[in-house]
């Protein structure tokens, strides 16, 4: 963050102000980038001395404090950014994570399990307003559109024969060569269809998908078992991280 290497307040000013939870969550995480951990953990500690200068209690950090609990938030938010770091700070510095009357390490690691929930609340709100909007946009679509007799004809016979339908349940095999099945429609609907699959269904699915027949399927099939697999990691770290404290 260049603000950061040049230490421009004002620039810093206006990054910190434009951060929101959505933003962070699309940004680098810092578990991935590990060569450059020595200059991430001199941003932390500029962020953690600004912190430290900006907010009026007693008793404050010294440098070799700032310089330790920067290398300790470096491992803490390790999947996480550095953005959120600064966020976390701006919203320690709000009262968000309650009122200050002294700053330590363990006062300040205490907060990071309440802004990881926050930022998981805030994430999972996000997913269903999305899915909210799509919904709405799909009904109100639907509801306005005009059906030509001769349409609606057509799809009381499409309704028949799909009984024939071209997606084994048993198995999720995929039958492209079936006339009555759009491929490039199901790749459009196949992501929504994969977030509302349960962890059994979905394995099925990627178990029985062939990498040289369907690629597609299979890639956006593993691509919502990855984000899975994350959700499911960063809730351990999370867990393990109160258990330690």
């Amino acid at each position: 963050m260049q603000c950061l290497v040049s230490e421009d307040k004002f620039d810093l000013i206006n990054v910190e102000r434009s951060l929101t939870i959505e933003k962070c969550v699309l940004a680098p995480l810092l578990i991935n980038q590990k060569a450059n951990e020595t200059e991430l953990i001199k941003s932390i500690f500029l962020i953690v001395k600004r912190f430290n200068d900006l907010v009026n209690v007693s008793k404050k950090l010294n440098e070799d404090q700032m310089i330790a609990l920067s290398s300790d938030l470096f491992e803490r938010f390790a999947g996480e950014s550095l953005e959120d770091i600064m966020l976390f700070f701006k919203m320690a510095r709000s009262g968000e994570f309650g009122d200050l009357y002294r700053l330590d390490s363990i006062v300040i690691l205490s907060w990071v399990n309440k802004y990881l929930d926050k930022k998981t609340d805030a994430f999972h709100e996000n997913r269903i307003n999305e899915e909210n909007q799509r919904i709405r946009t799909e009904n109100d679509a639907v509801k306005n559109h005009q059906y030509s007799e001769k349409s609606k004809e057509k799809l009381e016979e499409l309704s028949k024969l799909l009984k024939t339908t071209t997606i084994s349940r048993n198995t999720g095999v995929i039958r492209k060569d079936n006339p009555l099945f759009d491929y490039d429609s199901y790749l459009l609907a196949l992501p929504e269809a994969a977030k509302k699959m349960d962890d059994e269904r979905l394995q099925t699915m990627i178990d029985n998908t062939s990498q040289y027949s369907h690629p597609e399927v299979l890639k956006i099939l593993q691509a919502e078992n990855q984000i899975r697999l994350n959700d499911k990691n960063k809730r351990r770290t999370r867990k393990r991280n109160k258990d330690e404290n």
